[in-house]
């Protein structure tokens, strides 16, 4: 290799610059340059404020359905950008403790700025139960937009395939389509228990009056059968020649992936989950010692079992966002051992490193630091 060569017309970084910035960094200014010290001073004017991470106040709280709630919220000037489709990972203390988890935004993008969080009550999720109790004016932290579920093909016809609160992404990106006057040939089915459950009704009908080219069957199944495969044909007849996107809970996401991957159409379908996707285990997999904490303590992980799996199995909870490899949030230390990462295939070193547990796999026993 060789060193890069610098043009004599190039800029050259001045000396006096590179003495101010060491001259700020040192010690004695240590209070004025930790950006922790400043973001603790500018909270106690508006909790909102932050020089280094996005935060965002809750302005409006509406209950859209039975056990579902819509959190209207005002972010600062850090958190940037995003497209719809896209979630974020929600953090809350809880009890003293931050945890977070990963939703969908169910709206696009608007001139105000205003962000909307569309979450379902679940009784086994602290930060679904704590984002329910949030009241107007209290403040949040939010990750930074993340995800890519979106249609690839900007003319192609399109099926959205939703059940229960599966349908905010869709939401979100109906309403993009419609600010960008798309007029794609667009099909809605949106799987319910019950009339009483249904999320965005009055939304759906007036997209659907400026978009006649949007048709929309929301499908009870306490009257009118489950959204299964079948359902799905029988609504949608040239489904095999449509872009789909496909988010609920993971029975019905199975379901429909399975249709796919039988007819030979799984390149057309696009799947989005924040839920337990447990992988399947191959029989007579390897067991592997995962140990951690002090006094120690062991649980057992197979070859092909997420990390993040094997320690619920256990009954640890280490935190988590996405469960996808996207958010880090489950990321922790790996002190001696391997793993492979399940996105990459790849192995890691035997040391010390950083992994993500829901992507990470024993090869052998394991050292966390958990």
């Amino acid at each position: 290799s060789h060193e890069p060569c610098m043009s004599p017309l190039a800029p050259q970084p001045r000396a006096h610059v590179r003495r101010a910035g060491g001259f700020w960094r040192q010690p004695l200014w240590a209070p004025l340059n930790d950006a922790e010290a400043w973001n603790r001073l500018v909270r106690i004017v508006n909790p909102a404020w932050s020089f280094t991470e996005p935060r965002a106040r809750v302005v409006r709280v509406v209950d859209e359905a039975p056990g579902v709630r819509s959190l209207w919220l005002k972010p600062n000037g850090r958190f940037g950008h995003f497209s719809p489709g896209q979630h974020v990972l929600l953090e809350l203390e809880i009890d003293g403790v931050r945890q977070a988890r990963c939703f969908s935004l169910s709206h696009a993008p608007r001139a105000d700025r205003l962000l909307r969080l569309t979450i379902k009550r679940k009784d086994d999720g602290p930060v679904s139960r704590a984002a329910h109790a949030l009241a107007r004016g209290q403040v949040v932290r939010l990750g930074r937009a993340q995800g890519q579920f979106a249609p690839r093909d900007p003319a192609a016809p399109l099926l959205l395939l939703a059940a229960g609160s599966g349908i905010t992404p869709m939401l979100s990106l109906l309403h993009g389509m419609v600010a960008a006057g798309a007029d794609r040939d667009v099909v809605l089915l949106h799987g319910i228990r019950a009339e009483a459950d249904a999320i965005g009704t009055l939304e759906l009908q007036q997209l659907a009056a400026r978009w006649p080219r949007l048709r929309v069957h929301v499908r009870a199944s306490a009257s009118q059968g489950r959204l299964d495969p079948a359902a799905v044909a029988g609504l949608v007849p040239d489904w095999r020649e449509r872009e789909t996107l496909l988010c609920g809970p993971d029975g019905f996401m199975r379901q429909v992936e399975a249709m796919y991957a039988a007819a030979g159409c799984s390149a057309l379908l696009q799947s989005e989950s924040f839920g337990r996707r447990a992988a399947p285990i191959v029989p007579g997999a390897a067991a592997h010692a995962v140990s951690h904490g002090s006094p120690e303590q062991v649980f057992t992980a197979l070859a092909g079992q997420s990390l993040l799996e094997a320690a619920e199995a256990a009954g640890l909870r280490p935190r988590y966002g996405c469960r996808r490899g996207i958010c880090r949030t489950c990321t922790c230390r790996k002190r001696s051992g391997t793993v492979t990462n399940l996105l990459t295939g790849l192995a890691s070193g035997p040391g010390e490193e950083l992994i993500q547990l829901c992507v990470s796999s024993p090869q052998s026993a394991l050292e966390l630091a958990l």
